[in-house]
This record gives structure tokens, C-alpha cells and sequence, in this order.
């Protein structure tokens, strides 16, 4: 049994088309704890644009522009990654046999979009894949 808390939305108001915007909140904190996970186990959790940024005018930004680092890991390795609609890439790691509550902290990044793109909050739908796995 593994109770884990996923951040609801992280958004990107985007100010200045030519600058990168941080995402908000600032940091985003995945937890977790791992009441009972099979034995040589990791839980690993991954995150997947279903489709690239919907503006509020103009032309879409690619999913491929937010990208992320991790700190604060806790009874995990975070991982820093790229947004992809193709595949999910990983967010974190724990390692084998933990038991016990742990988190860590995603600071997310959209890449300046470039002047084609109009300011504004742009939407995207990410998600989730929570794995239990013997590496």
C-alpha cells in the first residue's frame, strides 16, 4: 500500500514571451508513504503531457518547453527531466525495500515561448504514472 500526494495543477502566467516562467507554486512537493510495498520493490513516479500548452491566443507551446528539477529528496532520487507527449519521464525514484514517508520538491520551467506566442496562461493536462517494480 503506498498513500501519495500529487500537486493538483502547477500554472505558468506567462508575463514576458522572452524570459522563462517558474511554475507556481514554487516548489511543487510530491510525498508519499510507503505503508507496505513488495519486497526488492521501488516506487517510481513519471509525468506525460497529454498534449502541448493550449494558449489563450495564437500559437501552442510545445510540452517539450517545461522542464524540471528536483531537491528536498527525501527516501527518494529525484530526477530533473524534459515534458514529453510521447513518452512519461521520470520524476523520482525510492529506493529498494522503503518503508515509511518521504517527499520531494519539483521546481517546474517553461522555456521562453518566443514572440510568436501571446501572454497569458497557457494549459496543458499532465499525467501520472505511479510504479511499484523490481529494477
Amino acid at each position: 500500500v503506498v498513500l501519495i500526494s500529487l500537486p493538483a495543477s502547477v500554472g505558468f502566467a506567462v508575463t514576458d514571451v522572452g524570459q522563462p516562467t517558474m511554475g507556481s507554486p514554487d516548489p511543487t512537493t510530491v510525498s508519499f508513504t510507503i505503508v507496505n510495498l513488495a519486497p526488492f520493490h521501488v516506487l517510481r513516479v513519471g509525468v506525460k503531457a497529454d498534449a502541448d500548452f493550449v494558449p489563450p491566443g495564437g500559437a501552442v507551446i510545445p510540452a517539450s518547453r517545461v522542464s524540471w528539477t528536483t531537491t528536498n529528496a527525501s527516501q527518494a532520487t529525484g530526477s530533473a527531466g524534459t515534458m514529453s507527449t510521447a513518452a512519461f519521464t521520470e520524476v523520482f525514484q525510492t529506493g529498494s525495500g522503503v518503508i515509511g514517508a518521504g517527499s520531494v520538491d519539483v521546481h517546474w520551467t517553461l522555456a521562453a515561448p518566443g514572440p510568436s506566442i501571446r501572454a497569458g496562461t497557457h494549459v496543458a493536462t499532465i499525467r501520472w504514472r505511479l510504479e511499484s517494480l523490481v529494477p
